[in-house]
């Protein structure tokens, strides 16, 4: 039973612990403030500006022009009077941008698709997707004009601000700081033709028009990408703010966009620091027991799943310690540069963004598999047990299903994709017809779209799945673990365990110190005679026993009434 409370003891602190640093490094303010930007730049609420709603590149246009500029920029009261002591703040003035705003944008060079020699002279010119080898590199004049005897880009070129004419000038991501971009159509480069959002809103509003008048966006862009940096100093809270707009090489774009609140003050009391510390005392402890059972065990240990689960806390610990250096050094760079040049110089957030992404990853998995050795306390509990033992002893028969379960998912998935890619959303990718299918598999998906995109055949393929999937698969899959439930059962009555009843008794104790009044449930954690438990378990075998019982008592009753009569009419022969 110490050995128990010794467990207990231990488990509980340490989820504890890391529960504490996890939940310390969050903060709900994170989500208001990135809904709170989401509805300042996207304006989903509104008819016209609305950037979720935009498909085209003249609605960008319009979206840029009438809305986005105007709130990186605080100039006026809500009074029309000047504020002079916001300067460097957005519209709210409480987020301060640091350094400036940038817009980005990743070209493809003409003539990179092929196009069949009978159209040949309708069309002329092809563009094709976005990828590193059909990305544009050169340098152009405004207007995308080329001209190979420029030099020195710096200057100004004809009657254009420097920022417009710097705006068609290619530049790499050692100049611009910047980072690889996963999107939704592709994985843009780090370089590109950038725009700086630089000086006051009348100044902006005058480069945008002019960009827009000389076909800054064209057929030949593939993403634009606007970066900004805010930081809140009430909070304190640092804010990644990246807005794209994917361009398709067919027609139309995709809009999307990430707010991503970083946190960067860990340490802010000394109770942090101690739980830290004693958090690594445990992993230092967890460590050295680990190299002890594998020296021990050898090839057993890695047949154990609990040995997994703790190496996993282990090797997401130390990757936890070696991604926190790294974010510290880098927001310790990104502040002495604010502080040498008083925020008036591009610092961009996005290596940072992806090391804290990196961070809440593995912190995630250590609280994930730290909360998982809770299970191994269930071992003291026999019907909590069975689970665990269950599953162990279905094992085999699990894997074989899976096999049998993926070869008929993936041809339900070949079946609706290729079907219904056009047709339908849910089915637009693999992975989205794969998480449709799931969600078919528990019941939770509107037919209807199905029907309209095929009305015949789409409510076949529907059937068929629900059929072979969810009728025979799920009922399969139930079968082979209620079938290993009853023969773990059984098992577990024929073998004693110290561990069955030390939670039974550890209650009666309990129950037994508070006065509280003890129970006439029999548990299943009491040892009892194996026969009887093997007798119970079956019920014809529970039927015939309690029929002897009931035979047995008639027999024992009826037999002593008939010895009392016998002894009465003695007794009246005699007088």
């Amino acid at each position: 039973m110490w050995r128990f409370f010794v467990e207990l003891l231990s488990y509980l602190s340490f989820v504890c612990v890391i529960c504490l640093i996890a939940f310390l490094n969050r903060s709900p303010t994170e989500y208001f403030q990135a809904q709170y930007l989401r509805q300042l730049f996207l304006n989903p609420n509104s008819a016209t500006l609305n950037f979720d709603q935009i498909t085209t590149i003249t609605q960008y246009w319009n979206w840029l022009e009438e809305s986005f500029v105007h709130n990186i920029v605080s100039e006026k009261w809500y009074n029309g009077q000047p504020d002079n002591t916001s300067q460097g703040y957005i519209i709210d003035k409480t987020n301060r941008l640091v350094g400036w705003a940038t817009m980005r944008q990743l070209r493809i060079k003409a003539d990179t698709c092929k196009v069949k020699s009978t159209i040949k002279s309708l069309i002329p010119m092809c563009y094709d997707d976005y990828s590193a080898s059909t990305e544009d590199k050169r340098s152009f004049l405004p207007g995308w004009i080329t001209n190979t005897t420029i030099g020195n880009y710096s200057s100004p070129i004809g009657n254009y601000s420097s920022t417009v004419n710097q705006a068609y000038i290619y530049k790499t991501s050692e100049e611009l700081d910047t980072y690889v971009y996963v999107g939704e159509l592709a994985t843009y480069r780090s370089g590109g033709y950038v725009y700086e959002f630089r000086g006051s809103l009348s100044e902006l509003r005058n480069d945008l028009f002019q960009l827009h008048e000389l076909g800054w966006i064209d057929v030949q862009t593939r993403a634009i990408l606007i970066q900004l940096n805010l930081y809140n100093p009430v909070e304190p809270l640092l804010t990644s703010v990246t807005i794209v707009f994917e361009l398709l090489s067919s027609s139309g774009g995709i809009p999307s966009a990430r707010f991503e609140p970083l946190n960067l003050y860990i340490f802010k009391t000394v109770f942090q620091i101690v739980c830290i510390c004693i958090y690594f005392i445990f992993i230092i402890y967890l460590m050295i027991s680990h190299i002890i059972t594998l020296i021990r065990n050898k090839k057993l240990y890695f047949r154990q799943v609990w040995s997994y689960i703790e190496l996993g806390i282990i090797v997401c610990s130390w990757s936890e310690v070696g991604i926190q250096i790294w974010r510290v050094n880098e927001a310790a760079r990104i502040a002495s540069l604010f502080h040498e040049t008083h925020g008036n110089t591009y610092i961009n957030f996005q290596l940072l963004a992806y090391v804290n992404d990196l961070y809440l990853f593995f912190l995630g998995f250590c609280c994930f598999f730290g909360t998982l050795r809770l299970l191994r306390l269930c071992r003291y509990n026999q019907r909590i047990n069975l689970l665990s033992l269950t599953l162990k002893r279905a094992a085999r028969e699990l894997l074989s299903f899976s096999m049998m379960f993926a070869i008929i998912f993936i041809a339900f998935l070949m079946l609706y994709y290729f079907q219904f890619c056009s047709a339908i959303w849910e089915c637009s990718s693999l992975l989205h017809t794969a998480q449709m299918l799931f969600e078919l598999l528990l019941l939770k998906f509107d037919a209807t779209q199905i029907k309209e995109a095929a009305p015949v055949l789409g409510p076949l393929y529907f059937t068929f799945f629900i059929i072979f999937v969810v009728f025979i698969c799920i009922n399969m899959f139930v079968s082979i673990v209620n079938d290993n439930f009853r023969r773990i059962q059984i098992d577990l009555m024929n073998v004693h365990s110290d561990y069955h009843g030390l939670l039974h008794s550890l209650r009666r104790k309990v129950e037994k110190v508070f006065g509280i009044k003890a129970t006439n449930v029999v548990s299943i954690d009491e040892t009892q005679n194996p026969k009887k438990k093997i007798e119970m378990t079956d019920s014809f075998k529970r039927l015939s026993n309690r029929l002897d019982k009931l035979n047995h008592f008639v027999i024992k009753n009826y037999s002593q009434k008939k010895d009392v009569r016998m002894v009465w009419n003695e007794k009246s022969i005699k007088t």
